[in-house]
Order: structure tokens, then C-alpha cells, then sequence
């Protein structure tokens, strides 16, 4: 059992002889390919130790990981298309006269349909912030158009009644008709000038 404790020690002991040895080499040719042969593993610990540092730093604790999307508030706008295959509704703007307490929307419908006379703005429901409705007549909102495929055509409506602008900066619900389909616009910023 000796024997084999002694053996290890010296296996142990040899396997770190190769430095003593190349220290003591008296061959200068051994002591250069030694010393580069040093070198070159000194250099790949300094680019490990390089490495590993800049990947350290590279990591992100989680109070700087970036916050993962949020749902969607409430409060966004949304638009709703029941015939988005037919028609194809773009909000443009919803302006606001602070001095005549007037709103006005802006809106491009493009008919990918056939050509056709339609009627758009019937049934013309909004509401302010407030909970005030600013319904129209059929006649108040509606305007027909003689559509043609895949040509937008601009909507303007001035919605009925007067609003303050300094209670309402959006109009919850913006409603109507683009012939027997229906657009449901919600949470409608009011750019007030």
C-alpha cells in the first residue's frame, strides 16, 4: 500500500517536473519554443480571462432586463371592421375647435369590392367622455360615394353637437355605417387646436 502512495506522489511530482525542467534547460533552442510555447498560454488565459469579462458584462441583471411588452391598455385606440374585406377603413385624424367646441373626423375608405354607389356615416353614433351622445339625423353625417375599386376616398364629418375640450381628450366611441357594414372606432384621440 506504501508502494502504491508512493508511486502517486510521484507521478504527481513528475507531472509538474516539465516546469522545473524547461527552467533549468541549458538548450537555447528548447528555451525559446519553452518560453513561446509559455507565452502562447499566457495569452490565451489573458483572451480567456478577456472573454469571460466582457461576457460578465455583457449579462443583464434582471432589474436591467428589459420589461417585457405590456397588454395593451384600455385607454388605445381600436378600430373595428366588420367588412374589412370589402372596405378598408383608415383613421386619419379627429381635430378639435377649441373655439367653436366642434370635432371634426377625417377617415380614407378604400372599396375592394366592386364599383358602387355607396352610402357612408348612416347611424352615426359618438359619445364623450362624459357619457354624452352626439348622435346625428340621417342626414346630418351621411354622404354617399360613387366608389370606385381600390381607390380610397376621403370621409370628413363634423360630429354633431358641441363638445368642451377641456373635459373630453378622447371620444370613447366613434360609430357608423360604410354601407351595411359597420365601424367601431374606440378611445379616439382628440388633437384640439
Amino acid at each position: 500500500m506504501k508502494k502504491l502512495i508512493y508511486l502517486v506522489i510521484a507521478v504527481m511530482f513528475l507531472s509538474a517536473m516539465p516546469e522545473i525542467v524547461r527552467a533549468q534547460s541549458n538548450d537555447p533552442f528548447e528555451q525559446q519554443t519553452l518560453k513561446a510555447r509559455d507565452n502562447t498560454t499566457k495569452r490565451e488565459k489573458k483572451i480567456n480571462r478577456k472573454k469571460n469579462n466582457e461576457e460578465k458584462a455583457q449579462q443583464v441583471t434582471p432589474a436591467q432586463q428589459p420589461k417585457k411588452e405590456q397588454p395593451k391598455s384600455s385607454k388605445e385606440m381600436t378600430i373595428s371592421n366588420a367588412c374589412e374585406d370589402t372596405y378598408e377603413f383608415e383613421f386619419v385624424s379627429l381635430v378639435g375647435s377649441k373655439g367653436a367646441q366642434t370635432v371634426k373626423l377625417t377617415a380614407k375608405i378604400t372599396n375592394h369590392g366592386m364599383n358602387e354607389n355607396v352610402s357612408v356615416g348612416r347611424d352615426f353614433i359618438s359619445y364623450d367622455c362624459e357619457g354624452v351622445s352626439h348622435n346625428s339625423t340621417y342626414f346630418g353625417t351621411t354622404s354617399t360615394y360613387d366608389m370606385i375599386t381600390d381607390v380610397p376616398v376621403k370621409y370628413v364629418v363634423t360630429i354633431p353637437g358641441q363638445i368642451d375640450y377641456t373635459k373630453t381628450k378622447v371620444m370613447p366611441v366613434i360609430s357608423f355605417n360604410i354601407g351595411n357594414c359597420r365601424i367601431e372606432m374606440k378611445n379616439v384621440p382628440i388633437n384640439w387646436k
